[in-house]
């Protein structure tokens, strides 16, 4: 007699930032195996073994394409599908920079929301144009060969050539269009997003920076009190944190 198939239950969640419902069961041993070759690969390889996963995972919509899903849906879906799949509490220990010491907590997935920045726009004011953005997929991570992490374009002094490449690619891939008051520009190739881009003066590329640092994203603040009887705060970002 032939082995039986087993069954496995089927969770639904709303994703934050496009507020679609997604049904999905949770991932396998085999899907997990992936996940972790994944994590050893290049920023390419963890991407593409994300989006390998959900495909698998997702039951619903039926048109369901993790390609299309924002950096911020990707993890929100990623942290209930480890909850679902091992366990929502998440058990993590940190160094104290101040005293030396090593702190364990004990974080429950469910408690995780994302943050939103009131008034963010998706109009940019560069000069005399505006930029329209979106933010960015997982398709478009993948395309500028960069991590989930590498949204941030916050200044960095160890920032090289190559990282800055890949942040204008993401940023070509974000530009939907530039208009004024009399034209609308959305007829370009990428290469020509690119070199538009590369030609902001330093103001303006400031106000392209913050939209992306404002993009809504998972945030967790851990606050304690170490062994100097100082009052201390943790702020977890992104999956890399909380895992």
């Amino acid at each position: 007699m032939a082995l039986p198939k087993l069954t496995q239950p089927e969770f639904e969640i709303t994703l934050p930032v496009i507020k679609r419902k997604i049904k999905f069961r949770p991932f396998l041993v085999k899907e997990e195996k992936v996940l972790l070759v994944g994590k050893e690969g290049d920023a390419k390889d963890q991407l593409g073994a994300m989006k390998q996963i959900l495909q698998a995972v997702v039951l619903s919509p039926k048109n369901f394409d993790p390609d299309d899903l924002t950096v911020t849906d990707i993890e929100y879906l990623f942290m209930h599908l480890r909850g679902k799949s091992v366990d929502n509490m998440v058990k993590l220990r940190y160094r104290d920079n101040e005293d030396e010491q090593s702190y364990d907590f004990e974080i429950d997935i469910n408690d995780i929301k994302p943050t939103f920045v009131e008034g963010r726009s998706y109009d940019i004011p560069v000069s005399n144009l505006v930029l329209e953005l979106k933010d960015p997929t997982l398709k478009i991570m993948r395309d500028a060969g960069m991590s989930m992490e590498s949204v941030d374009l916050s200044e960095d002094e160890n920032v090289n050539e190559n990282k800055m490449d890949s942040v204008f690619e993401m940023l070509a891939h974000c530009l939907v269009k530039v208009y004024d008051n009399e034209q609308v520009y959305d007829d370009f190739s990428h290469k020509e997003a690119v070199e538009f881009l590369k030609g902001i003066d330093i103001n303006s590329f400031t106000k392209i920076q913050e939209f992306f640092e404002t993009a809504p994203r998972l945030e967790h603040k851990i606050k304690y009190k170490n062994n100097l009887g100082n009052d201390r705060e943790i702020v977890l970002k992104g999956l890399s944190d909380f895992f």
